[in-house]
């Protein structure tokens, strides 16, 4: 009996030692403060990255609109300097005419001035020498016509040739105004890239900041959750212990005065409750045409193609010019650029969008994407980047129109 009461007081004894036995950890705690501080640096930093993004839309809806501009100054030049050769070559002719007409009075006064006594002589002499009065009428009347004709018709090709010189210098003015705009346009295209890339640099770092942050969260959330867990653990072991002490002492108590111990009970096990989730996800909205479906499908092809100025077909896409393609698949043309696409429609709240409605973003708009439904929509952000699915909030954007009904 001794033997077996010795047997419970070291059992006794080992259970408390293990229970003052305090864990250590080799880390420093982590606390919901510095989870909530890390937070709060997350969203400031995705807030940086939304104006940032939303800056370089507008530089790339700058660049396109330049491109379109740029294309009318080509054109309006080309006509111009066509239109220049056009009156070089008018100017030219009436030169030849002016010298054939003048040729052609000298001849005709040189053949008049033979039929004279002399070999050269004035108008005047060439009168007075009539014989008669018959002759003198007649010779007054040929000079006078002679002079007169050749009068007015100098007078007209020199006129024609002015009227056409001048044509030339404003021709050529209207033509530098053009190329000054071209150049003006081409310096402003590339300030716009030189702002864009000084831009995108301090994106990439906002974003690297953002993968830090993530990751440094990530890694808090971890190292709580362990140091809750194995808080828990350790009370669910006190508690336990404490149970198996009390256990331990009746025991040693009963055997001690009835000599017949008894098991110790089984301390009963908690067992944590996981609560379910509850999801989120946005409600699906009802399609407002047969032909969305379709479209989104269409659309849906050309995710990966990569985002370029001025695209307009899946060799790369820019914002507007992927709605643009997207639409003619289903027999529905619309404009060029996306200031000029928001307003085609019916204008809406971009928080009353279904499936197939554009939203736009600036007003006039700087970028234009299409939504598919379930909280997503598909566009071409940004020069760097590829078409996409990207999540849709409303609160990002400034209108939606709803060009299917």
């Amino acid at each position: 009996m001794k033997r077996k009461i010795l047997i419970y007081s070291v059992s006794f004894a080992l259970l408390t030692t293990i229970f003052q036995a305090t864990p250590a950890f080799a880390k420093p705690p982590v606390t919901q403060v510095q989870i909530d501080e890390t937070k709060v640096e997350i969203n400031k930093t995705v807030d940086q990255i939304d104006d940032l993004e939303t800056k370089v839309q507008q530089l790339d809806d700058r660049i396109i609109i330049g491109m379109e501009k740029s294309k009318q100054l080509s054109d309006d030049i080309k006509a111009q300097q066509g239109q220049i050769v056009k009156t070089n070559a008018e100017i030219e002719t009436a030169r030849k005419d002016l010298e054939t007409n003048k040729d052609y009075y000298s001849e005709r006064l040189r053949t008049m001035q033979a039929q004279g006594k002399q070999s050269i002589i004035t108008y005047a002499e060439f009168i007075v020498s009539s014989k008669d009065f018959s002759q003198l009428l007649t010779r007054s009347t040929a000079v006078m016509s002679i002079l007169e004709s050749n009068t007015d018709i100098m007078k007209a090709l020199a006129e024609k040739e002015a009227t056409l010189k001048g044509s030339e210098q404003k021709l050529e003015k209207e033509l530098g105004k053009l190329k000054n705009s071209q150049d003006e346009l081409a310096a402003e295209k590339k300030q716009i890239v030189a702002d864009k890339q000084e831009i995108t640099t301090v994106l990439a770092k906002s974003k690297d900041t953002l993968k830090q942050k993530q990751s440094q969260l990530a890694y808090q959330q971890t190292e709580k959750d362990a140091q809750d867990k194995a808080r828990q653990e350790a009370e669910e072991k006190a508690r336990q212990e404490a149970q198996e002490r009390e256990s331990a002492r009746q025991v040693v108590s009963e055997r001690s005065s009835q000599q017949a111990p008894e098991s110790p009970s089984q301390p009963e096990q908690n067992t944590p409750v996981n609560n379910p989730s509850i999801s989120d996800a946005p409600q699906e909205t009802v399609s407002n045409s047969g032909d969305v479906d379709e479209m989104i499908a269409y659309a849906k092809r050309f995710l990966g193609v990569p985002y370029v100025w001025g695209g307009t077909t899946p060799n790369g896409f820019d914002c507007s010019g992927f709605t643009q393609y997207v639409f003619r698949s289903i027999g529905i043309s619309l404009p060029r650029v996306s200031r000029d696409q928001q307003d085609v429609g019916t204008r809406i709240s971009p928080y009353n969008v279904q499936k197939g409605d554009l939203v736009f973003r600036g007003d006039p708009a700087h970028h234009v994407a299409i939504y598919i439904g379930g909280g997503k929509v598909i566009h071409a952000p940004q020069t760097g980047d590829v078409v996409k699915i990207a999540t849709y909030n409303p609160g990002k954007y400034t209108t939606a129109a709803r060009v299917l009904h």
